[in-house]
């Protein structure tokens, strides 16, 4: 299957040296200045890695990688920037690129990287494990159902979950009883189609805790595992609705 690629910067030149590059080595690559432009063509087409530059003209390069992993079927990632500070490498990894890439780059080397992160990313889809997704898990009267992302309380009453702390849950739920890590839990159980944002993990946390409140001892049921992660302490079921 023939790879898409997403050159999005927005110095002209760049851009076209970048997908001349690419092209020339066989690779289809397509251009966006703007991560207005980006949308318009993620909406036409669907790309299979994305070479993001930090410094865009209508958005921030974060906020471009925090919109592409939320995605149902997100993209590979691949950072590029000026910067080959230490932080800005830490920052743009940890935020949930795949990779990494400082100008000026060697161009035998940038095709490797390239070829390599689109290799993991096929291996890591190939080594999914098929399974069916539950329709529902139960947990001390509660009720989550995965295909109306909806949570019912003991008493039947709907509680309204944003999409990030509908993916948290399930994360929580679907490996109740283990300690997860923010990576972990942004990424979720196999069967899920899209990926909070790193910085939107802590905040579902919270929220879902305020929320799982409104039952006495509600809160509880997340705890923190303190330098590691977060832990759902209760027994949960999964069932068919």
């Amino acid at each position: 299957m023939d790879k898409r690629i997403l050159v999005l910067d927005g110095d002209p030149v760049a851009r076209h040296d970048m997908t001349g590059l690419l092209s020339g080595y066989g690779l289809t690559a397509l251009g966006a200045g703007s991560a207005r432009e980006m949308e318009q063509i993620l909406r036409e087409t669907q790309v299979n890695l994305v070479m993001l530059d930090m410094m865009l003209p209508d958005a921030s390069g974060l906020s471009v990688c925090s919109r592409l992993l939320s995605l149902p079927s997100p993209p590979a990632i691949m950072m590029v920037s000026d910067s080959d500070e230490e932080c800005d490498v830490v920052v743009g990894l940890e935020f949930g690129a795949d990779d990494y890439v400082v100008k000026p780059y060697r161009p035998r080397e940038l095709l490797a990287r390239i070829r390599a992160v689109l290799r993991r990313c096929d291996e890591a889809r190939a080594e999914e494990p098929a399974r069916e997704a539950p329709a529902a898990y139960r947990f001390d009267g509660w009720r989550l159902s995965v295909a109306t992302q909806d949570l019912f309380d003991p008493r039947g009453r709907p509680v309204p979950l944003s999409t990030a702390e509908f993916l948290v849950l399930w994360a929580l739920l679907d490996r109740p009883n283990q300690v997860l890590t923010r990576d972990e839990l942004r990424h979720g159980p196999p069967d899920a189609h899209a990926r909070p944002a790193p910085q939107q993990v802590n905040v579902a946390i919270s929220r879902l805790r305020t929320k799982l409140d409104r039952i006495d001892g509600g809160a509880g049921l997340i705890r923190t595992v303190r330098h590691v992660g977060y832990i759902f302490a209760a027994r949960v079921d999964r069932v068919q609705d």
